[in-house]
This record gives structure tokens, sequence and C-alpha cells, in this order.
């Protein structure tokens, strides 16, 4: 099973998606046509104090207005930080069966903020399961 996880990114303080994390839904949508996907976590809590909408269900509302299968999103809603987005995201995806993971995420979250396949790894830490990132080439400030 082929299972998806897009890292979450903060929301704006009005609740509203950033471009990076549109971005983000933008290469699901595109890795799912290309490859297919048996399922999509998305994600992310609440990480902005000034929000109630986890990034979580930001994502899914966005999916779901671009054409993405609602019956093939989970929502992660615990996650604050990368490590937490994969850490309950691979536990999802555990119960599920997974052997290949599309980490789904930015150019610049991949290479400025830290060690994002360092960290991946170490959440999957199974040598059974495949992990496949799949990234923008295109830098966003």
């Amino acid at each position: 099973m082929r299972i998806g996880i897009i890292l979450g990114y903060r929301l704006n303080d009005d609740g509203s998606r950033t471009a990076r994390l549109d971005k983000r839904c933008d290469l699901a949508i595109k890795y799912d046509k290309l490859y297919g996907l048996d399922k999509l976590i998305v994600s992310g809590g609440v990480a902005n104090p000034y929000t109630t909408i986890s990034e979580a269900q930001a994502m899914e509302d966005y999916l779901v207005e671009h054409g993405f299968p609602l019956d093939k999103i989970i929502k992660e809603e615990q996650a604050k930080t990368t490590w937490d987005n994969m850490y309950y995201g691979m536990q999802i995806a555990r119960s599920l069966g997974v052997d290949a993971v599309v980490i789904i995420t930015t150019y610049d979250h991949y290479l400025l903020y830290y060690n994002t396949v360092k960290i991946c790894a170490e959440a999957i830490n199974d040598p059974n399961i495949n992990m496949i990132l799949y990234v923008d080439t295109v830098y966003m400030d």
C-alpha cells in the first residue's frame, strides 16, 4: 500500500492557508494523478494559537475543493512539528499496512529549515517500508 503524507505548515492568523501549504496540496494531487496513492494523510494540528482550525482540516478542504477524493484522505490533527507530522502520520500508515510512504513537501522545507529527510527516515525506521520524497523544485519565500 502506497500512502502519502503531506507535511503541514502553520496557517495564517486568520486561519487561511499559506501559498506554501496550497503548493504541498497541489503536489499531492499531482503525485496521485501520476503514480497513484491508496491513501493520503494530511498532517497538522492547531499550531497557530490565533486559529481554531487544524492544518489538516485546511488541507482537506483545499484538496476536496480541487477534486481529490474525500474517501482517500485521512486527517492527523495532533502534529505541531515536522517530527510530529511523521511520527503520527506513520502510526496511521503502519495501521493500514503501508509498504511505501510518499513524503510530500516543498523545496524550502526540504532544504532550508532542517534535515527533513533525516527526520522522516527516523520516524519510519523500518527497512520494509520504502520512503519516497516528493518535493517541489520551486523555492517559495
